[in-house]
């Protein structure tokens, strides 16, 4: 478990989730819906920026349609992959993984909706961004 600290002082103590499973915390605060996620995957071959971007749409567009407004939806992509580099004579040579491992990270807050549909929402969207970037779809 690692600790982010930040310079108002809060610190948020940060589990890293196993490969495939989807995190989820739930709270309400001055009528808003606090939702934060997140998900550890090995990376697919697929754009997963893309990816990520097309997941959260679907999920805005999703709480629009069942009357709610969102205020945010943002994640963060951190993506770690493997390198070796030697050198035989005097030339070095880069050989890089295909794939790597990513961790996505996402907060969501929004409005006039229910917390439990809201979650919904934003569990149904991680849960695509795994299964399309198991797939390769984008």
């Amino acid at each position: 478990m690692g600790e982010r600290s930040y310079k108002h002082g809060a610190r948020l103590r940060v589990k890293v989730g196993a490969s495939g499973v989807i995190g989820i915390k739930r709270s309400v605060q001055d009528g808003a819906v606090v939702i934060s996620g997140t998900l550890s995957v090995d990376c697919g071959g697929v754009d997963l920026n893309a990816l990520v971007a097309a997941e959260l749409e679907a999920a805005a567009r999703e709480i629009g349609v069942r009357g709610g407004i969102v205020g945010h939806i943002k994640a963060g992509v951190e993506v770690t992959s493997n390198s070796m580099i030697s050198v035989t004579d005097e030339l070095a040579c880069v050989k890089t993984a295909p794939y790597g491992k990513a961790r996505i990270t996402l907060a969501a807050i929004v409005f006039l909706i229910d917390p439990g549909e809201a979650e919904a929402i934003i569990r149904k969207a991680l849960g695509g961004i795994r299964s399309r970037n198991t797939t390769g779809e984008t």
